[in-house]
């Protein structure tokens, strides 16, 4: 499930105004909508998950109504989505981390090995009254899924980072959605695919996470199998809302189809789906190049972020289950060398730290904080620019009892990816029937 289990250390059709219409249309031809609260939920120093239970909806004035999942964000910053799996008396809830990049949602189930610990206990398909197995002739019993023995559809994940991985059987449930508050209605959806997974390898799951849900564009995600029975309406939206911001008794949404605020003044840019036909549903970007503060780095080049179609290499993808962005390394040895000529500029010294070699800077955070340079990525077209403040650019840590800053953009050679850490405090909505993806601020009030 992207790096939610590796990178924890270290989201139309109108000729003169295309953008109005496709973010338009959902609300106003009846579509389904419905929105899940996000519940901000963070590591404290001494180890201990601590719940921040915000009171109201900073997103005044968009109607929330029918399935109302929590949203539980980790440090990291990661989220998860708290949902019911099973049928009658043996129904029980679970919280399940959200990923872009994988295809199936999936969760622990009876027998595993090893058994992770969780929130709850391990789900048992055997007493659960509607639970079926998805047969090996069913038609989404093909790549990247396979034909085991006795019938069935077997699924096996590998996750982005780490070698972490999951393997186990298809099946089918029903899933419960919870409200938000008092008087919030309880909505469901029966006989939703998903992975049971009976065995799991370097699945880090903090002690919580029971599986993954998957917002992936392939057929099995979450979100198309809510878009075929008409409840999303194909598209989805979230606004990460980071810790900093709790005194604000701020919450975010995710929302989907009719549920998602106009977004006719925000900035998009295509939504690829280069490796769609070999089974995985990434969502990818054109990245063009990168800015620091106000300079564009002309070495960084659009070759840089070339998808390879034979090794399935390269390109850029957002993933909100990645903890923060990852960059191809000839791009990110260009922007590293100039964050610490930056730095330096302003007498901040930089330094190595172990394990993965991440790039810090000594000082701690208030002494240096007003030195951080921004950094903008440019997407095609030019004007599709998305601007990374400062503060989301760096990550409070200590090492041998001395403060650092260290850059929260790391080397990775399999593509780039936007990560959650650079998400926050701007919406996105993902548009899969028109394949775009639109961008915006959001204010933190």
């Amino acid at each position: 499930m992207s790096s939610v289990y590796a990178c924890m250390l270290c989201f139309f059709l109108v000729v003169l105004n295309p953008a109005s219409l496709a973010l338009g249309a959902a609300g106003s031809s009846g579509a389904a909508g419905f929105s899940l609260p996000m519940v901000p939920h963070y590591r404290t120093a001494a180890g201990v998950l601590e719940e921040l239970l915000p009171e109201g909806d900073a997103e005044g004035g968009v109607n929330i109504r029918s399935i109302r999942p929590k949203m539980i964000p980790y440090s990291g910053p990661l989220y998860s989505v708290r949902v019911g799996v099973g049928s009658g008396a043996t129904q029980h809830f679970y919280k399940l981390a959200l990923d872009l990049a994988r295809p199936l949602t999936w969760m622990q189930c009876q027998p595993c090995v090893p058994e992770k610990r969780q929130d709850g206990s391990v789900f048992n398909t055997a007493v659960s009254p509607h639970y079926h197995y998805v047969a090996s002739t069913d038609p989404r019993c093909t790549a990247p899924y396979g034909r085991a023995g006795r019938g069935r559809c077997i699924f096996d994940v590998e996750f982005q980072y780490g070698g972490s991985s999951a393997h186990g059987i298809l099946g089918r449930d029903d899933f419960v959605f919870d409200g938000s508050g008092p008087g919030s209605p309880i909505s469901s959806v029966d006989g939703l695919v998903f992975g049971c997974a009976h065995s799991t390898h370097g699945f880090d799951n903090r002690d919580v996470w029971a599986g993954v849900m998957s917002l992936n564009r392939h057929p099995t995600s979450f979100i198309r199998q809510l878009s075929d029975r008409g409840l999303a309406g194909s598209r989805f939206s979230y606004c990460l809302v980071g810790k900093e911001h709790e005194h604000l008794h701020r919450r975010g949404f995710l929302r989907f189809g009719a549920d998602i605020p106009d977004q006719s003044h925000a900035r998009s840019t295509a939504l690829l789906h280069w490796d769609l036909v070999k089974g995985r549903g990434m969502y990818y970007v054109n990245l063009l190049g990168v800015s620091l503060g106000r300079r564009r780095l002309t070495a960084i080049t659009p070759a840089m972020f070339k998808f390879d179609p034979h090794s399935l290499r390269g390109g850029c993808t957002l993933d909100v289950g990645t903890a923060y962005t990852l960059m191809a390394p000839p791009a990110y040895h260009v922007l590293a060398a100039e964050v610490m000529k930056h730095m330096q500029r302003h007498g901040v010294h930089h330094a190595i730290l172990p394990p993965a070699h991440k790039l810090c800077f000594h000082g701690t955070w208030d002494s240096i904080r007003a030195h951080f340079p921004s950094v903008t990525l440019h997407f095609y077209p030019e004007s599709a620019s998305l601007f990374i403040k400062p503060e989301l650019l760096f990550v409070e840590t200590m090492h041998q009892h001395t403060h650092y800053a260290c850059f929260a953009i790391a080397a990775y050679a399999e593509r780039t990816v936007i990560g959650a850490g650079q998400m926050l405090d701007t919406r996105f909505t993902f548009d899969l029937q028109h394949n775009r993806l639109f961008f915006a601020p959001e204010d933190a009030i």
